[in-house]
């Protein structure tokens, strides 16, 4: 019984002074930024991503912003992205993308989106997951509460508000779930990435003989549709499709 409690304490104990690490390497990247060692604080930023493995949309943002410095534009987009992924009603990272993306080539048009669907996506992206989840929760015990009162009450005017009230209740908890759904889905399905390229034809057909549809330059956002092998089919924002080299992608 022993054993068990003692690996426990050792994995606790490793974690805290891993976290520790890692705090201390995030001060001391946003000391050099702050101090204009901007390529510097980038290598920083990264070896806390991507060997310590911690995430988060502030260091995904502050990496974007040492990016920007550098003019790496394409880094810094993809950065902003990652950073917006996980916090999307981040409106200083929405704000310095938008700047961002003025210094790329690609200006792509957006299709209008029907009123109702921005409008939903719009409000799913105002919050979190697990703030979608919190609120589901709590109109699910409210809806659980008011329809208790609909059967204990022996007065009319109450029970017709423990019945009407606790459905209305139901009907918010629903929704609810559906934007925690929704927001988890698109963090998990929804592929997008970046060119890295600095010019790249998208072809008709995954193979290199194929016809070039159109070029894209590095920093573009695309959306991946379908992959064969090295290659991937990508869509962008005005709704013209083709395919082009994986390596010449960097997921969001």
């Amino acid at each position: 019984m022993r054993l068990p409690v003692f690996f426990f304490i050792v994995f606790f104990l490793n974690s805290a002074i891993m976290l520790a690490e890692s705090e201390s390497k995030l001060f001391k990247a946003n000391d050099l930024y702050k101090a204009g060692d901007y390529a510097t604080a980038v290598t920083q930023y990264e070896q806390i991503i991507n060997e310590d493995g911690l995430r988060s949309a502030n260091l995904y943002y502050n990496l974007a912003n040492a990016y920007y410095k550098l003019t790496d534009y394409p880094s810094a987009i993809l950065n902003y992205e990652r950073a917006l992924k996980m916090k999307p009603a981040d409106e200083d990272a929405m704000f310095n993308l938008q700047l961002t993306n003025t210094h790329i080539e690609d200006k792509i048009e957006t299709i209008p989106m029907l009123f109702y669907k921005r409008w939903f996506f719009q409000l799913r992206n105002s919050a979190g997951q697990d703030t979608w989840a919190v609120l589901f929760l709590l109109c699910l015990f409210a809806c659980g509460g008011l329809f208790v009162l609909f059967v204990q009450s022996g007065k009319s005017n109450l029970k017709r508000l423990g019945f009407y009230g606790g459905f209305s209740m139901l009907l918010v908890s629903i929704f609810f779930l559906s934007l925690a759904f929704s927001m988890r889905k698109w963090q998990i399905y929804h592929q997008e990435a970046i060119v890295f390229a600095g010019s790249v034809s998208v072809k008709s057909s995954p193979v290199e003989n194929g016809t070039g549809l159109f070029l894209l330059h590095a920093g573009t956002k695309v959306k991946i549709v379908d992959e064969l092998g090295s290659w991937r089919r990508v869509k962008l924002a005005d709704g013209n499709e083709g395919w082009m080299p994986a390596a010449d992608l960097e997921l969001i």
